[in-house]
């Protein structure tokens, strides 16, 4: 049977029409018309035929044929599970808050942002409501309110019935009311509700306080149910924000900047899924409740995205702050959500507020359960991926913020057990279209992006551990060169396991516009690398002059840092500067540069030294005047990207690069000429590298 809404087509008309070509989308997605493959229900995907007869997209990707011999399993419902099932198949819960606001009346907002280009309404009118019934007479016939969200007309609604061998399960985050809030046990705590296993109804009973979500007998998962204390004002407070946040906008923008988060935020780093967004937005039967908060955090975050609003992110990101508040006196899933949003916003100078956060989001998921694996949790298909995202994503930034400030990580491997995601754990799957392939690989190499990004994670939270921890400054030097061999090894095990996509080659010629996050990624690869090799540089300072070894490593430095300005120099400023961006990259940007004058103050302060030989003396003059000249073409193609297009990352990474300069060009004269001049005291940015010196 095919879902409503859904367009279907007969076979008949298939074969009448076999002289025009083959029909698009012949069994729309949710058709039980036709079996899925046994490929797509054990990978848990919907099973799109474009061609009866044909194989699936997925199998069609793989090149193999459609396979049908696994059996049809019966779904296990018992009584109580089949209560919560509407005359529709769609899951009705009492304890989901029914109440939504999500229109905004377009009466009340002022035209502050200026005026917005033309939103695009190709996929669809938005639906027209107002806030309350009594809204409707006070607005003019030329200015109608419209869904802030509501892109597509036929957004299918929520359907918890999508695959034949996923048994239903109630969500887990969906439980939690503005009355009620589930928390996660942990071994210690739960040593007396071990004896709950035998009692199941105990456990699945839903006026039960705790819920046993663990199918792994040797593993108890237990939540308990807690009153949730909201001090504050709770959901009308987020919504009153929201509303803010949208007349200071003006009219146009809040769809714009969501549909540019949907577009190139949330395939680099798919924090939510889109699917569930879309239908809360359309407030379609058996959605989430609308997430003002997040919408808040969504259109700050995408602000970066839109020259014409800039000037609006100050005004705008105090209400998203006030917004985050708010979700923290409740926390759940979409608390968290919002959190990284928050995190991975640019430009991020409020380095305390950020830090703080950042606690907050790992204490709430660890009591949401975050940290472990949920791969054989009795929870929804969509809740166990967008679990596993989230906790992964949280895990990025905690590492780059501990890296880039030198602190402690939040995030420890023996508390945690939560698998690296996979392509399976996306959404892609699910709106996978016979009619634009291309886009399907899109997602998918965006998905392979932030793939990456967690295992660069690994990589730094080993390299955090092994040089940067309080036992590493104990190890001895021998130590330490073996851990930087095995981290290098480690680098370049990742590096051979790269798709071709996710490589960046000097030589190679890109058809650009590429997939969102792709840039992103060959970024921080390159940048882990310079990393790496600023460890190797520094293990030779210790050393009074400049011996064969550290020479060595000084030109592999050197080559490291011209692959990362080669990558800056061949980015275009129209395609490539308003991508998607960590705000790590900055930091990047600064420590490549910051390697560099670090290799030209060495050598540079050598050369009166008589005691080096001629043939170390003749390399140290040749690496001197490379550093020196890779200097300058960092330096000037940064200054365009901030004067001439705005960039963000380069008037940040400029920010710490002004420091490093003015600090050098004391000891190198030709450095002189690029430094600018100390700002004012009153305009001075707040950065922690304002007081670095460097020493020979």
């Amino acid at each position: 049977m095919s879902a409503s809404g859904s367009r279907s087509t007969s076979p008949t008309s298939a074969q009448t029409s076999s002289s025009t070509g083959p029909l698009i989308n012949l069994r729309p997605p949710r058709s039980r018309k036709d079996r899925p493959c046994d490929a797509c229900r054990k990978r848990k995907h919907t099973c799109l035929i474009s061609v009866r007869g044909q194989p699936c997209n997925y199998c069609k990707k793989q090149n193999v044929p459609c396979k049908f011999d696994m059996p049809p399993r019966t779904k296990i419902r018992n009584s109580e599970q089949n209560s919560r099932i509407n005359e529709n198949g769609r899951f009705s819960s009492a304890s989901v808050e029914t109440y939504r606001v999500n229109h905004i009346d377009t009466s009340t907002i002022n035209d502050n942002g200026g005026d917005p280009p033309e939103p695009d309404r190709s996929k669809g009118r938005m639906k027209e409501r107002s806030i309350s019934e009594n809204s409707g007479s006070n607005l003019s016939k030329k200015r109608k309110p419209r869904s802030i969200l509501a892109m597509f007309n036929d957004t299918p609604a929520i359907d918890d019935d999508l695959d034949e061998i996923e048994e239903w399960h109630q969500s887990l985050d969906l439980e939690t009311t503005d009355f009620e809030e589930s928390h996660f046990l942990g071994s210690s705590a739960i040593q007396d509700l071990t004896i709950l296993k035998d009692f199941p109804t105990s456990t699945n009973d839903p006026n039960s306080a705790f819920r046993q979500v663990s199918n792994d007998p040797r593993k108890h998962v237990f939540f308990v149910k807690n009153p949730a204390f909201v001090y504050g004002k709770g959901s009308i407070a987020s919504q009153t924000i929201f509303q803010s946040v949208c007349r200071v906008l003006g009219v146009g923008w809040p769809e714009i900047l969501v549909q540019k988060f949907l577009t190139l935020t949330l395939p680099a780093f798919p924090i939510i899924n889109t699917m569930r967004l879309l239908a809360a937005c359309n407030s379609n039967s058996g959605a989430d409740p609308l997430p003002h908060a997040l919408l808040c955090g969504i259109m700050g975050h995408s602000i970066e995205y839109e020259p014409s609003v800039k000037h609006l992110f100050k005004e705008v990101w105090k209400e998203v702050v006030a917004a985050e508040d708010e979700e923290y006196k409740q926390p759940r899933l979409r608390t968290l959500q919002l959190a990284i949003i928050s995190l991975a916003t640019r430009p991020s100078s409020a380095h305390a507020v950020n830090a703080m956060s950042l606690a907050r989001s790992v204490s709430i998921a660890h009591m949401i359960g975050l940290h472990l694996d949920c791969s054989e949790w009795r929870l929804p298909r969509w809740e166990r991926s967008v679990r596993k995202r989230v906790w992964w994503a949280l895990l990025v930034l905690d590492k780059w913020i501990s890296m880039i400030h030198g602190r402690p990580s939040l995030s420890t491997k023996s508390n945690r057990s939560v698998t690296m995601p996979t392509l399976d754990d996306t959404d892609w799957g699910e709106f996978s279209s016979s009619s634009r392939p291309e886009e399907d690989d899109k997602i998918e190499r965006s998905m392979a992006s932030f793939i990456g990004q967690c295992e660069i994670a690994l990589i730094i939270e080993e390299m955090l551990e092994k040089f940067y921890s309080q036992e590493a400054q104990r190890r001895s030097s021998i130590i330490f060169q073996d851990d930087l061999k095995d981290l290098s090894a480690n680098l370049d095990a990742l590096q051979a396991r790269l798709p071709d996509y996710l490589t960046w080659s000097e030589n190679e010629t890109v058809f650009r516009p590429l997939a969102p996050g792709i840039l992103c990624f060959q970024m921080t690869f390159l940048g882990i690398r310079v990393l790496i090799a600023r460890l190797y540089v520094t293990s030779h300072h210790d050393q009074q002059y400049i011996r064969s070894a550290e020479m060595r490593s000084v030109e592999v430095g050197l080559g490291i840092c011209q692959e990362f300005v080669r990558f800056l120099e061949q980015l275009s400023p129209e395609q490539d500067y308003n991508t998607f961006w960590l705000p790590h990259c900055s930091f990047l940007i600064s420590t490549c540069l910051g390697l560099l004058l670090r290799i030209a103050v060495r050598l540079h302060t050598q050369k009166a030294t008589t005691s080096i030989p001629s043939t170390i003396k003749d390399l140290s003059n040749k690496f001197t005047n490379k550093s020196i000249s890779l200097i300058r073409d960092l330096f000037i193609n940064l200054k365009i990207a901030k004067d001439v297009h705005q960039w963000e990352l380069a008037e940040t990474a400029l920010i710490r690069g002004n420091d490093l300069l003015r600090t050098t060009s004391s000891v190198i004269p030709e450095l002189q000429v690029l430094a600018e001049p100390l700002p004012e005291q009153a305009s001075m940015p707040n950065n922690d590298l304002s007081e670095l010196r460097f020493s020979p």
